[in-house]
């Protein structure tokens, strides 16, 4: 799933109706932690950087802001990459440091 890019940031609109929020997580982890990562480049032009996600998980209809700015660059090494080593996506491991690597030199 491709994220919506809105003026504040990401949208992830999800269509599925999930029956519990683990196994929401599970389903969608990889989407949202990708819509995280263009948020993080996309800090490289902005001061902050939002993905928004919405979804419906038993039966309830929820949304969500997550907002980014530098000072979170930690999510990026403890939490992004580590889950994109896990699924042996090495491709994405070095885009993500690459992002890291760029932040961290402005």
């Amino acid at each position: 799933m491709t994220p919506e890019i809105k003026e504040s940031g990401f949208v992830l609109s999800f269509k599925d109706i999930f029956t519990d929020y683990p196994t929401f997580m599970n389903q969608t982890r990889d989407p949202i932690y990708r819509a995280i990562l263009l948020a993080f480049d996309a800090l490289k032009e902005k001061e902050k950087v939002a993905v928004n996600i919405s979804a419906t998980v038993d039966d309830t209809e929820f949304e969500s802001e997550l907002e980014f700015t530098k000072a979170n660059l930690d999510i990026l090494t403890d939490v992004i990459n580590p889950y994109f080593e896990k699924i042996e996506d090495y491709e994405t491991c070095v885009e993500v440091m690459k992002v890291l690597s760029d932040l961290q030199k402005n």
